[in-house]
């Protein structure tokens, strides 16, 4: 069935929240998520999600619209097959917003494959990609929440939900400030694990780094499982002094090619990266494992998700089918609102969460 499936329309959809008001980073208002939404010649509806949608909706739908007229009346491999070519042209579609967007029609195409062979996406991804592991659904995911600015009871409120819902990781965002030493604490005491999200730091200029050294000096004997976005991109050629500290590092939630990953891994040394696969295509992202699995690494990908229910589903299954690379995925808790449809397609033991196998559409 899926031969004779043609691309009818192409739209943009943004759902928003209160999340944020103007305090947080990132977000001048509310939070957004920008959603593809693909319509075939058989009306099969497929849905994708972008991370631009989250930061930047007005652009989220200009280029969506043009990025559509490339694949207008296409079928879906066609259609799959000149994305790619489009992404092959370095100076104009390998990264940023164009690059994002792909990926988020690449995720509504693939729901309609899904739907049109009736298995689930991790069967799609597995079967289009030639891969011959065997799926796991058994994926360890760690919870996420709040901002810089979340006061100490908010983060201690977060964590107790995040433990509520069988998770034993937990990752905060913290800022170096008078706030931090308690923060850390609190972390340190409430929950199993923890991690640290600096993303205040990637959006300092000029970075002090006695300041962060500070901060790695107070952290490194509460042996955190991973610190992310330590540095901001213009900065990151200060990360060999960072890694004398001894504890593990991740980054590349805000890169979208396949290059930039692998100078993070192989240039850089860093421990992890932390992809968003509603912003890198996964396309780069099958390339990403082929290098590590052939490198021998193991277990070196954190997938990142700050946006909602589907960007959040099409990671498990992405993980379920690379699960040799993939050591974790991010559940956002913070807005229920976007991730309320999840929870009664998963189930959570242990921190592992399990799909149930009826879910075969984003819609559902």
């Amino acid at each position: 069935m899926e031969q004779k499936l043609k691309i009818k329309q192409i739209i943009s959809l943004t759902q928003k929240s209160n999340f944020g008001g103007g305090k947080y980073y990132g977000y001048t208002k509310e939070k957004f998520l920008g959603i593809v939404k693909i319509t075939t010649n058989k009306n099969i509806i497929g849905y994708g999600e972008t991370l631009v949608g989250v930061y930047s909706p007005k652009l989220f739908k200009i280029n969506l619209a043009y990025i559509s007229k490339f694949i207008d009346k296409k079928n879906l491999h066609p259609a799959l097959d000149e994305l790619n070519r489009l992404k092959r042209n370095k100076f104009f579609f390998d990264n940023g917003i164009l690059k994002s967007i792909i990926a988020g029609i690449e995720i509504a195409i693939f729901d309609i494959l899904a739907q049109a062979n009736n298995v689930n996406h991790g069967t799609i991804i597995k079967n289009y990609f030639k891969q011959k592991t065997k799926p796991s659904n058994n994926v360890e995911i760690y919870a996420s929440a709040g901002s810089i600015k979340s006061s100490l009871k908010d983060l201690k409120k977060d964590i107790n939900y995040a433990k509520k819902l069988n998770i034993s990781t937990f990752k905060g965002r913290l800022a170096i400030n008078k706030d931090t030493s308690k923060k850390i604490d609190i972390l340190k005491n409430e929950i199993d694990n923890f991690a640290v999200d600096l993303i205040a730091n990637t959006y300092v200029k000029n970075q002090d780094l006695n300041n962060l050294k500070f901060f790695l000096n107070k952290i490194k004997n509460t042996r955190p499982a991973w610190l992310e976005e330590i540095l901001n991109t213009d900065s990151l050629f200060e990360f060999k002094k960072i890694k004398k500290y001894g504890l593990k590092f991740s980054y590349g939630e805000n890169y979208n090619s396949f290059t930039d990953f692998i100078n993070l891994i192989e240039f850089y040394k860093f421990n992890f990266v932390n992809p968003d696969l509603s912003h890198l295509s996964i396309f780069d992202f099958v390339s990403l494992n082929e290098h590590l699995n052939k490198k021998n690494y193991n277990k070196k990908i954190i997938i990142h998700c700050w946006g909602g229910a589907i960007n959040f589903m099409y990671s498990l299954y992405s993980a379920q089918v690379f699960h040799e690379q993939v050591k974790l995925v991010e559940f956002p808790i913070t807005e229920s609102s976007f991730m309320k449809k999840v929870y009664p397609n998963i189930s959570i033991v242990k921190s592992k969460c399990f799909i149930d196998d009826r879910v075969k559409s984003f819609k559902d």
